[in-house]
């Protein structure tokens, strides 16, 4: 409850018994003048003296806990041996499809499946050479006389008149019915980027027309 105070400096016997009975109360000073404060009845008594009304104290908030990642397994060494090893062969089996599809002279022969450098003599006794693909090495020879069932014969087929002289001979192959093809030839069929099906195919063109 609010109440003006009054300037009057007289005080009469009701006066004094009213302040009396206003001594629980409290005089303040506000913007509109002084007034007297009812301590017990005035619940927002903060508000009017120009302080802060009073709150209620708000709960602390609870953080949530984050739970920490869990590391992951360690692999076993052994594992990852095993998995790089079976990459390998995976890897080497592909290679062996590829040139099993897809055959090459040295896939099939080795390294050096003709000689290097075949040369000849002219009457002269100047020299000259050879087309390597006519000399086959005796290994490329016994491979060709595997495959086409025959047997090798070494023999001069390309200088055999006229003064001309091989340095090296021919090793041929000798089929069952007595006729000779030359290895060489037959071992630069796989020089061609051919597939085993056209290689086996120019092998049996070779055979049918010795």
């Amino acid at each position: 409850m609010i109440e003006k105070v009054s300037n009057n400096s007289g005080v009469t016997p009701a006066a004094v018994q009213t302040q009396k009975a206003a001594s629980d109360r409290t005089v303040r000073r506000t913007p509109f003048g002084d007034v007297m404060l009812d301590e017990l009845s005035t619940s927002n008594r903060a508000s009017i003296l120009g302080g802060q009304p009073e709150r209620k104290s708000t709960p602390a908030v609870m953080q949530l806990a984050v739970a920490e990642p869990t590391e992951q397994a360690a692999v076993p060494a052994s594992t990852v041996q095993t998995a790089t090893a079976a990459t390998a062969q995976a890897a080497a089996a592909a290679d062996a499809s590829a040139q099993d599809a897809f055959p090459t002279a040295e896939s099939v022969f080795g390294a050096n499946p003709w000689i290097t450098n075949p040369t000849g003599t002219a009457p002269d006794g100047s020299s000259y050479g050879y087309n390597p693909l006519y000399f086959a090495t005796p290994a490329t020879a016994a491979k060709v006389a595997q495959l086409v069932g025959g047997q090798v014969v070494a023999s001069d087929q390309i200088a055999s008149a006229g003064g001309f002289a091989q340095q090296q001979p021919n090793e041929m192959v000798e089929l069952p019915n007595g006729t000779l093809i030359n290895a060489g030839l037959v071992a630069s069929f796989y020089t061609h980027g051919e597939s085993q099906a056209c290689v086996d195919q120019m092998i049996q063109n070779e055979i049918e027309g010795a």
